[in-house]
């Protein structure tokens, strides 16, 4: 009759037989980090367990002064605990990638643990204490790749909210529980205390792996593509970027560093920060811009200096990152020239255009004259309407309360045709206050109420509504519609040669909503309706 201690001994082994199961499953069903490594953790992991299980059945309880199933426990934690410290590294994504020269170096100490062994069975009794010393070693770094392995489990699903500490638990209770256990189970003597012992061993981890991998899916939410993301962040960036300690000597610098100012990273490791930057660390700090020679010539940089303190808040040190604004800057002084000369100067040339116009006009009625200063209309029109744009972009940040009734009505004052066929309704509310950018309202209101005044055949309607937190405009005209390939153009964002609108009117419509943070809308079967939202930057901060 099979006793307990016995029917003990074979549910342990078919629950390792179970581990096996599960490290095969997890390699044909996830490609993910560390599968392979968790997959054969696993079989040796549970092959472990069934050869303990197998040789008290075959031997007995004990071999000499040990538990006959702790030693392949034993032998069977020197063999999986390598791939279980793999696992940890690739599913944490600090090391995915295991050359063959780093498996020897790892593989090394199990030729020692081997040559422990046989030391101590060919040599001397008086030379064995080399075999000891060996095996002393030996055991340190297998014990060692456990802890590890457990620290980087524990450490990267406490640090990634995607993931869930308790699967990080889960993860390093079967490491934790046999090397327990089997130390454990040499302290027991009766038959029933040493298979509970090793079904517990063996039966706890079967538990927590299993659920670590189907209730809290460890390979559907790997941490490994945070670490690796964070180095790619570093790698890709095209700042500069150094970190210094609290001594301002260099620690480490990017790939993008070494690159543009042609410097080697083990060179500048430990010089003083000014030996590359002719900057202190204060000066960088409270800088807006400063001022580099590099390889490709003087550069302009944005500085920023933030400090890297510990977990307690203790300052490190400093991180210096360095923003390429050359061309940027060039940028802003091209369009402030431009901008300069188009407000001063174009104008002026109209006018001078237009009154030679006139004289002509005067002196010879044959209508070439009148198309000159009708052109030179459009054209003053074109400067009007970008000096307007540069107005509230140049101010985009800026914002003041604002009736939107009161600037609705003194804007259509502005561009009111008065002509006596065009039928004008208003529904607006007795006052819309709103603090919102008033330069880009206004051009909104002007661009729109524009074009319908300009294009309607008969009438107008222009409406405001309240939108819960913000106001919405709409008007609408009964005109010919604005052209497909004008709105064509507005949503790619770009003029083309075959795709352009006739000026400035719908980009400063656009821009203008932009500004204000509002959305815009056309509707073109009938006429031309435009709807833009106003929303309140008192009550939706940016």
């Amino acid at each position: 009759m099979v006793s307990l201690a016995e029917g003990l001994f074979g549910v342990g082994i078919l629950v390792s037989l179970g581990i096996c199961i599960l490290g095969l499953y997890s390699y044909r069903k996830w490609d993910e980090p560390g599968v392979l490594s968790f997959a054969i953790f696993t079989l040796l992991f549970g092959t472990s367990g069934i050869a303990s299980g197998s040789v008290h059945f075959i031997v007995g309880d004990s071999w000499g002064e040990q538990v006959v199933w702790s030693l392949p426990a034993v032998l069977g934690l020197g063999l999986w605990c390598l791939p279980w410290a793999l696992f940890s590294l690739q599913y944490s994504g600090r090391y995915t990638r295991l050359s063959r020269r780093t498996f020897g170096y790892l593989f090394l100490p199990y030729l020692l643990f081997a040559s422990g062994i046989i030391f101590q069975i060919v040599l001397p009794l008086e030379t064995a204490v080399l075999g000891l010393i060996i095996g002393g070693l030996s055991a340190i770094y297998i014990f060692g790749l456990v802890a590890l392995g457990i620290g980087i489990i524990l450490l990267m699903t406490a640090e990634y909210s995607h993931l869930s500490l308790r699967a990080g638990v889960l993860l390093s209770v079967a490491p934790a529980t046999t090397t327990v256990g089997f130390n454990t189970a040499n302290a027991l003597s009766t038959p029933l205390a040493l298979s509970e012992a090793y079904l517990l061993t063996f039966g706890i981890p079967a538990i927590a792996l299993t659920v670590a991998l189907f209730q809290y899916g460890i390979f559907t939410a790997t941490p490994a593509v945070g670490t690796i993301g964070e180095r790619e962040i570093a790698r890709e960036i095209d700042d500069l970027v150094f970190v210094v300690d609290d001594q301002q000597r260099i620690i480490k610098i990017n790939e993008a560093t070494t690159e543009t100012l042609d410097i080697d990273q083990d060179a500048v490791q430990g010089e003083q920060l000014q030996t590359q930057l002719p900057y202190s660390l204060e000066a960088l700090g409270k800088a807006e811009s400063i001022t580099l020679e590099t390889p490709d010539g003087t550069r302009r940089y944005d500085s920023q200096v933030s400090s890297v303190t510990d977990q307690h808040g203790r300052g490190l040190g400093s991180l210096v990152s360095l923003h390429d604004v050359t061309e940027h800057e060039l940028r802003e002084q091209r369009l402030t020239v431009l901008n300069r000369v188009l407000r001063h100067n174009l104008r002026n040339k109209v006018e001078v255009v237009k009154s030679h116009a006139e004289v002509l006009d005067a002196q010879h009625e044959n209508g070439h004259a009148t198309t000159i200063v009708d052109t030179a209309d459009t054209i003053a029109e074109l400067g009007h309407r970008a000096r307007t744009i540069d107005q509230f972009v140049s101010h985009s940040k800026s914002s003041t309360a604002v009736d939107l009734v009161e600037v609705v009505e003194a804007t259509w004052a502005v561009v009111d045709p008065e002509s006596a066929d065009l039928t004008v309704s208003f529904d607006l509310p007795e006052s819309a206050t709103v603090e919102t950018n008033r330069e880009a309202l206004k051009a909104a209101l002007e661009s729109s109420l524009d074009n319908a005044a300009t294009y309607a055949d008969t009438t107008v309607e222009v409406v405001v509504t309240k939108q819960r937190d913000e106001y919405e405009v709409t008007i609408a005209d009964n005109g010919p519609g604005i052209p497909s390939g004008e709105l064509a153009s507005l949503d790619a964002g770009t003029e083309t040669a075959l795709e352009h609108g006739t000026g400035l009117g719908l980009w400063q419509l656009k821009w203008a909503v932009m500004t204000i943070g509002g959305d815009l809308e056309f509707e073109t079967t009938e006429g031309t309706t435009v709807h833009f939202t106003v929303p309140d930057e008192h009550r939706h901060p940016a």
